[in-house]
């Protein structure tokens, strides 16, 4: 007989079922909590405040490059002044984040 043959025949569930799914019910909403605090705890695991991000093409293919909070903004303020081939790409990129005037 299959594990559910009580609710297909519309028997109700055993006491000892009911709690079994109770506790994995709480087991569950307990790992979830624990989780997300750790989650907020640890800021996220990501990179604090806002993050400019760029693909250029590279020797090997696209290349990808992420600068987030101060990083980004002293990046942005050095390529504003720079004169490479790549500057009005990620001057265009520091523009969209908010870390160059428009």
């Amino acid at each position: 007989m299959p594990p559910n043959y009580r609710q297909q025949r519309g028997e109700p569930l055993k006491a000892h079922e009911r709690k079994g799914a109770v506790l994995l019910i709480l087991l569950i909403a307990f790992v979830a909590a624990g989780l997300g605090a750790w989650q907020l705890a640890t800021g996220g695991g990501g990179p604090k405040g806002k993050c400019v991000s760029i693909t250029l093409a590279g020797s090997t293919g696209g290349e990808s490059i992420v600068k987030c909070g101060n990083q980004a903004r002293s990046w942005c303020a050095t390529e504003a002044e720079a004169a490479s081939p790549v500057a009005p790409e990620i001057r265009q990129a520091c523009r969209r984040e908010g870390f160059l005037p428009g």
